[in-house]
């Protein structure tokens, strides 16, 4: 068995399985690192580093802002992250140029609005030289073969590019999703649902109805995150606990344990995160690679994430 890093680790998948056939950890509204702490912010790394330790799905909401050179920014509801569309490509660009045998899968989405003018906008970033070829645009899964090096872009805004999740996208459900081409999506998103034993079973059941149904031909999408709650908590202690009255279970750990149990080889499709990763040396650090591992003839190195260098990943301001 060939030994890989998170930074390459697709390079031990047989290229010819298409995406839906793949456990990819995934983050949830991955472009907040630098949003203030509290409800907007979902993630403690950049793109870049993501990507380096294993993350395969990026959830990217946008905002158009008039800009002439890099006119989408990157928002959460209505906070400003500090970080454009441009700065996401970049971070992609240089990782999938490092790492060829790589793909990355891009759920894109207007932060607010209808989100109509977000096509003739991203038009503008395609049209430039050093994006021309970065995407795969086709409207059905592909291969690995044909998704490296590419990213492979899910669109919930009107347009015409990509697989198309425009419309029947349901709140704080799990349901099933068929594009105009007859791709299937199956996906748990109940990001309401702020009691997190019956948010947990919502996870495992549909990790479970992926596993049972590995050739269905459908991508399989479960978030492992919950929205803030109003004199409730935070995403980050729906993630990993704190705050007042506690979070018991919480979704990363108890997320951890229930992988755990799984056997190798089975397929778990996307599985999106809060904070993938807090402390290191910690047991419940290892849901991203747990993910990962499952895929058959996948066998990560130890000590190869890109954050492994931080020994606190915790910021106590969440708490």
């Amino acid at each position: 068995m060939t030994y890989v890093e998170t930074r390459n680790w697709m390079s031990a998948l047989d290229p010819q399985l298409t995406l839906d056939q793949i456990s990819l950890p995934g983050t949830h509204d991955s472009g907040t690192q630098k949003a203030p702490a509290g409800p907007a912010r979902t993630q403690n790394f950049d793109i870049y580093t993501q990507l380096n330790d294993g993350i395969r799905f990026l959830d990217i909401r946008v905002t158009a802002n008039g800009s002439q050179l890099d006119s989408l920014s990157i928002f959460h509801g209505i906070v400003n992250c500090d970080i454009s569309f441009g700065d996401v490509l970049d971070d992609c660009l240089k990782f999938l140029s490092e790492n060829p045998t790589e793909t990355v899968v891009m759920l894109m989405d207007a932060a607010t609005g209808s989100g109509n003018d977000i096509q003739a906008e991203f038009n503008q970033y395609i049209a430039l030289e050093k994006y021309k070829h970065l995407f795969y645009l086709g409207s059905r899964v592909p291969t690995l073969a044909r998704a490296q090096s590419k990213i492979v872009l899910l669109r919930r805004f009107p347009g015409s590019m990509g697989i198309d999740l425009s419309k029947g996208w349901k709140k704080n459900k799990t349901f099933t999703l068929t594009t105009p081409e007859n791709q299937v999506f199956a996906i748990e998103d109940q990001y309401q649902e702020h009691d997190t034993h019956k948010k947990m079973a919502a996870v495992q059941a549909s990790i479970d109805n992926a596993i049972a149904t590995p050739d269905d031909g459908v991508m399989h999408l479960t978030y492992n995150s919950i929205s803030y709650s109003f004199l409730g908590h935070t995403p980050y202690q729906y993630a990993w606990g704190g705050g007042i009255g506690k979070v018991n279970p919480k979704m990363n750990p108890g997320l951890g344990e229930f992988l755990r149990n799984k056997t190798k080889g089975k397929r778990f499709g996307i599985v999106v995160l809060d904070f993938y990763n807090n402390e290191l040396g910690h047991i419940d650090n290892s849901v991203a690679e747990l993910v990962i591992s499952t895929n058959l003839g996948v066998a990560l190195k130890n000590n190869t994430k890109a954050s492994d260098p931080v020994v606190n990943r915790e910021d106590h301001s969440y708490t």
